[in-house]
C-alpha cells in the first residue's frame, strides 16, 4: 500500500509493470483498468499478491483484507480460465 498526497492505493508489481488500485479515491475507471490488467496477468499464470508491510492504521488493515479477497478471486478466476482453455 502506498500514499500520495493523502490518497491511498494498492500498487501491485507484475512483470508487465505496476497495477494501481485506489483505496481512498472514488475512481471506478481506475479500478476497472486495474482489474483488466490483473485478468491479463492471470492468463499467464496464477499468482499471489502480498503486502510489503501491514501497518496498524485503517488503510493498511483495509488493504490487507482487500488483498486477501483479491487473492481468493485470482485463484478462482484462474481455475475457471483453465476450465475454458483461456490460459496461455
Amino acid at each position: 500500500m502506498e500514499c500520495d498526497e493523502e490518497k491511498y492505493f494498492i500498487k501491485i508489481n507484475v512483470e508487465q509493470g505496476s497495477i494501481t488500485i485506489p483505496l481512498s479515491d472514488d475512481n471506478p475507471n481506475a479500478v476497472k483498468s486495474a482489474f483488466n490488467r490483473l485478468l491479463q496477468r492471470v492468463r499467464i499464470g496464477e499468482f499471489t499478491i502480498k503486502l510489503d508491510k501491514v501497518g496498524e492504521d485503517l488503510f493498511s488493515m483495509v488493504a490487507n483484507e482487500y488483498i486477501t479477497q483479491l487473492n481468493r478471486e485470482i485463484q478462482e478466476v484462474h481455475r475457471q480460465m483453465q476450465e475454458y482453455g483461456l490460459v496461455k
